[in-house]
């Protein structure tokens, strides 16, 4: 890889990618590495359209065995053909054969016992992002298993309801795997939740939103940019362009996943209607907000509850990115095909304030960019050692962390196992859809932002680190050891 200087990759933007382009369908021709499908279709006199095919979603995962208490699964990672542009195979990486992967339904208090047989052709490592989980089975970027054997992971699910994803978290490699298909949802249901009557069923829908670009033969176009960080030329939904889904007059809860490698969206539905914002990344919110604009960085999840009651029958209404360019701002529509009695709501109070404990320690984050000698990015003066302890909090005890970003670029900063709220973000106290428990926080050029994380349940190495895929491959990494 080139290397960079610091003047050079955060003036200039080194390394980025152009992303205008238009929904153009790639005619008949032989597969070349050459030109992308954005070229191509940009030449073509054939319109693709967006929303031209219906949502797909996830297969709901099956356990192979179960008890009250447990759940057993085998999951096997593998390549694969699937048909994201139409007539066009594209080889994926794929957890049981699909893209994105099964959806995994847990319950608060029951054991999810689940092992994933690699036959990949590669190291993988699997992290189950949000999840409160004992250090051997928290996918360490350095735990991973090889090609050919397999890895038992154990989820305890002692937190609270939540939208939390799955994806491969092998050293270096992370933006590489995850560009290439190796995510899915994994759903921690609390029966405590049940008597809160929200959206359920064929009404509560999960949405992992990527951007993708293809070359001309349907193959997945892929560039490093330790910069920028990749952003693609067009939106998928659950692996689907921009696709449209089929909805009744009624309330539904869409849990939005944001699972690019580093670009950000601005979720706008129609002509700037409401959404009623209800959870977060670690879950409920303590009181429901309303929104018109649904800001997302790179692993966070929101959950909204929208009334399709305010469209009438034969209404098209489209989720738009505002953040986007040409070929990145619609994400979905959705189509009102019919009325229907309503069985849900959303109550004026979803869950308790809970209390964290007295603050023990502070620490400061300054992230930044090396770009002498070989280039990276760091976190407290220096890259990702597995041999190094960055900080040792203490089992139980809440703290003060500061991220003070010295670059031009977005840091989403995540805590592998625990949870934080957000104290300040440019010294302001957070927007209320922010409030509740976090585990991955936006931190922007120049800005500084204080979290208070809370290590609770379990003690152990851990790393945090920022999710912007690139970036965490390229060193923004750091290792806490939480003590007991």
């Amino acid at each position: 890889m080139e290397e960079l200087t610091r003047r050079a990759a955060l003036t200039r933007g080194f390394g980025g990618i152009a992303l205008v382009c238009s929904f153009k369908l790639d005619p008949p021709t032989r597969p070349s590495g050459k030109r992308t499908s954005a070229i191509v279709r940009s030449a073509a006199n054939m319109p693709f359209e967006p929303f031209q095919r219906d949502l797909p979603l996830p297969p709901v995962a099956k356990p192979v065995s179960q008890t009250r208490r447990l759940q057993k699964y085998v999951v096997t990672t593998k390549p694969v053909n699937v048909e994201i542009l139409p007539g066009l195979q594209t080889p994926v990486l794929a957890y049981d054969g699909h893209y994105p992967g099964p959806t995994f339904h847990a319950t608060r208090g029951q054991v999810a016992d689940i092992v994933h047989v690699n036959n990949s052709g590669r190291d993988l490592t699997v992290h189950l992002h949000g999840g409160v989980t004992l250090p051997q089975y928290d996918g360490h970027p350095h735990d991973a298993f090889a090609n050919g054997t397999q890895k038992d992971y154990r989820y305890t699910n002692v937190q609270s309801g939540a939208t939390l994803w799955y994806h491969d978290h092998s050293h270096g490699e992370t933006a590489r795997t995850l560009y290439h298909g190796l995510a899915g949802f994994y759903i921690v249901n609390d029966p405590a939740e049940d008597a809160l009557e929200l959206p359920r069923g064929n009404y509560d829908v999960p949405l992992m939103i990527q951007d993708r670009s293809f070359n001309a033969d349907g193959s997945l176009r892929y560039q490093s940019d330790i910069d920028l960080g990749f952003h693609g030329d067009t939106i998928l939904v659950n692996g689907a362009i921009a696709p449209r889904m089929k909805v009744e007059r009624r309330l539904y809860r869409l849990r939005f996943l944001n699972a690019s490698n580093a670009r950000n969206y601005a979720l706008v539905l129609g002509n700037n209607r409401t959404m009623v914002q209800i959870a977060t990344d670690g879950g409920l919110l303590t009181k429901p907000v309303t929104r018109n604009v649904i800001p997302m960085e790179p692993a966070e999840r929101v959950e909204v509850v929208v009334d399709f009651r305010q469209f009438g029958v034969g209404s098209k209404v489209v989720l738009h990115n505002t953040a986007g360019e040409a070929s990145t701002r619609a994400v979905m529509r959705f189509d009102v095909v019919r009325g229907g009695a309503e069985e849900a709501r959303v109550p004026q109070v979803l869950t308790e304030e809970e209390d964290l404990p007295p603050v023990n320690a502070s620490r400061e984050w300054p992230l930044t960019f090396q770009g002498l000698g070989h280039a990276q990015w760091e976190i407290g003066g220096g890259g990702f050692d597995d041999n190094r302890i960055d900080c040792r909090p203490r089992l139980g005890s809440s703290e003060l962390w500061t991220f003070t970003n010295f670059s031009e670029r977005v840091h989403p900063m995540h805590l592998h196992c625990y949870h934080f709220k957000i104290v300040s973000i440019a010294g302001r106290k957070p927007h209320p859809g922010d409030a509740g428990f976090k585990d991955t926080v936006r931190v922007g050029p120049r800005e500084t932002v204080v979290v208070r994380p809370w290590f609770d349940y379990y003690s152990g190495r851990y790393v945090f680190h920022c999710h912007a895929s690139e970036h965490g491959d390229m060193s923004m990494m750091g290792q806490m050891d939480v003590v007991a």
